[in-house]
């Protein structure tokens, strides 16, 4: 292919647009209630750690989070690109779309996700959520693709196109595979200890490490009064918290929404679920047990 070499200001603009997508990558990019999330956490594993630690939703691929570290190409595709266009080098174009191309991968994933979220706070909504770094990435990174090539309009539509539909297609392929998980139904399973929520908060933050061990992967059965509770459509969640602010979270199967939307904080309920094992956080100092496959006893 013949390289078209791009113009004086093109080339000013692609250092400029490459500079805004390195910086934006370490500002936050959304806002999910108190807990701010920037590019980097996804890229470090972070990520996963506060959805799980503040939503009690861990990551559905644990075994592949290492590939979560691809996305530290952003900033060093960004550096690299600059670089190149100054040397005036032929690869510069490329360096650029690609960065721009993750930055749009990773921007889709972070606002769909963020859309998810108002199941379990009200007061997550889009674009709201959305904090001026995103905008700032997305603009940065549709721009030094744009400025990638002098011509190829193609393929600075492919690089703007493909990303975009590759995270949108991709993570509804995993809500779908989420939601529809075939396990043995909760019910005719083994209750493997029955407790109390309070007693269960209050054995996790005495013993992190001994309390995983005993529940983590167990059936368990907790007795306790609704702290919060957040039913929309097809998914519901309630919490049980402690004075403390550190809580159980149950995630409940689809066929039970509307039983739990029956009722209401400062109920008392009865509920059997799957441990996941508990999430401490450094910054709030409190921990959250979370559960999945939930079904209401009483």
């Amino acid at each position: 292919m013949t390289n078209h070499q791009p113009g004086p200001l093109t080339k000013k603009l692609s250092v400029l647009f490459a500079a805004g997508t390195f910086v934006c990558f370490f500002l936050h990019w959304v806002n999910w209630g108190s807990v701010a999330v920037s590019a980097k956490d996804m890229a470090t594993g972070n990520f996963y750690s506060l959805t799980e630690t503040n939503f009690g939703l861990a990551s559905p691929f644990p075994e592949m989070d290492f590939a979560n570290a691809l996305f530290w190409l952003i900033p060093v595709l960004s550096i690299f690109s600059i670089a190149l266009v100054l040397l005036k080098n032929k690869y510069a174009a490329l360096c650029g779309a690609m960065a721009g191309a993750l930055v749009l991968g990773l921007a889709v994933l972070y606002a769909i996700f963020t859309n998810e979220l108002d199941v379990f706070d009200s007061s997550i909504v889009l674009p709201g959520a959305l904090l001026p770094a995103f905008y700032g990435a997305v603009i940065a990174a549709i721009g030094l693709i744009l400025c990638s090539w002098q011509r190829k309009i193609l393929w600075k539509l492919f690089f703007i196109i493909a990303p975009v539909a590759v995270s949108y297609l991709a993570f509804n392929q995993v809500k779908k595979s989420q939601l529809t998980e075939k396990v043995e139904a909760t019910q005719t399973l083994k209750t493997a200890y029955s407790v109390n929520a309070l007693q269960l908060i209050h054995e996790f933050t005495s013993a992190d490490s001994t309390s995983n061990a005993k529940y983590r992967e167990k059936i368990i059965e907790v007795t306790g009064t609704i702290s919060e509770l957040n039913a929309k459509d097809s998914t519901a969640t309630l919490s049980m918290a402690d004075s403390t602010g550190s809580y159980v979270i149950f995630d409940f199967e689809k066929e039970q929404v509307a039983k739990v939307k029956a009722f209401k904080a400062g109920d008392q309920v009865v509920v059997k679920a799957l441990c996941s094992g508990s999430i401490f956080s450094d910054i709030m100092g409190t921990q959250t047990i979370s559960f999945k496959h939930a079904i209401l006893n009483k």
